[in-house]
This record gives structure tokens, C-alpha cells and sequence, in this order.
């Protein structure tokens, strides 16, 4: 197995992700796996392309077979709480989300603040609005004008609003 032959067929698989060839990018990172199964970014990538064609369940195993592999790259465990959220996996979702949260070192990038906005929606989903709310603060505390965490804040407090007017 040569490296540099690896990253030529993820770069290609890369190039025909970004052209929105799925199928020629799922064939190109197989090629890069195939000659090196330990390489954890074609799993990881190649998860995210299964996420978007909704192939939830193959996604997944890219994801675990990722973060096996390189155990220190929080992305797959952020990834895989995505599919969760998408699949309604809620409860799943949350711990994925708390495990990305626990791990990732740079909580002024943006993957951190989408953790926690993604984590706060799973904890909508679940009826955990007090959870929901800290965690939504945290986001915009990272970035005031960040729009979906303020929509879900607000359709937050209009479900408690309701809540209480019905009691």
C-alpha cells in the first residue's frame, strides 16, 4: 500500500462528493479503504455521503468504524450524533452529542456551537426543555446572531407558553 495512492482515490472521492456524484464518491473512498482500512477520513466522508442519500444505518457504521480507528477525531462521534437526531434516535442522539462535547478541544470553533444547538434539539425532541434552554444559551453566548438556536429558543418558550396555558 502506498500513501500517496490512498490520498489520491480520497481526493478523487472528495472531488465527485463536492460535484454531487454520490455514487462515484461512495466507489472512490471504497478504492481508498480498500487499500487501507485504517484509513479513518474516507470512513468518515464516506458516512457523511450514506447520511445525505438518507442511508442512515450505512452512515452509522462509517462513522463507528471511523471513530475505532482514530479514536482522538471527535468529527465521526458528531456525525454519528447527526444520523441519531435523524433517525429520532433522541435519547442516542443526546449521549453521542455529550460524548462530541466531552471530547472536541476548540470551543470557539463551529462545530462545537452546532453540537450544542444540536444536542438542545434532541432535548426539544425529548420534551427536555430546561436542558434544551442551557444548552441554547451556551450557543448564542459563542454567537449572538445565531439564528437556528434562537428559533428553537423561541419555539421553546412558545411550547412552555402553551404548556402552561392549558393547565
Amino acid at each position: 500500500m502506498d500513501e500517496q495512492d490512498v490520498e489520491v482515490l480520497y481526493k478523487q472521492a472528495l472531488s465527485y462528493m463536492e460535484q454531487g456524484d454520490k455514487q462515484m464518491a461512495i466507489e472512490f473512498f471504497n478504492k481508498a479503504i480498500a487499500m487501507d482500512p485504517n484509513y479513518s477520513p474516507a470512513w468518515n466522508d464516506k458516512g457523511i455521503v450514506h447520511m445525505e442519500l438518507k442511508e442512515f444505518d450505512e452512515a452509522f457504521k462509517c462513522f463507528d468504524t471511523a471513530m475505532r480507528i482514530d479514536s482522538s477525531n471527535s468529527m465521526p462521534v458528531y456525525n454519528m450524533g447527526y444520523v441519531l437526531l435523524m433517525q429520532e434516535k433522541y435519547e442516542d442522539a443526546v449521549h453521542a452529542f455529550d460524548m462530541f462535547l466531552e471530547r472536541y478541544p476548540d470551543e470557539k470553533n463551529e462545530f462545537y456551537k452546532y453540537g450544542l444547538y444540536l444536542k438542545a434539539e434532541a432535548h426539544y425532541k425529548l420534551k427536555q426543555y430546561d436542558q434544551a434552554k442551557n444548552l441554547l444559551d451556551k450557543a448564542i453566548k459563542r454567537d449572538r446572531i445565531f439564528k437556528e438556536a434562537r428559533d428553537l429558543m423561541i419555539k421553546i418558550l412558545q411550547d412552555e407558553k402553551n404548556i402552561k396555558s392549558t393547565n
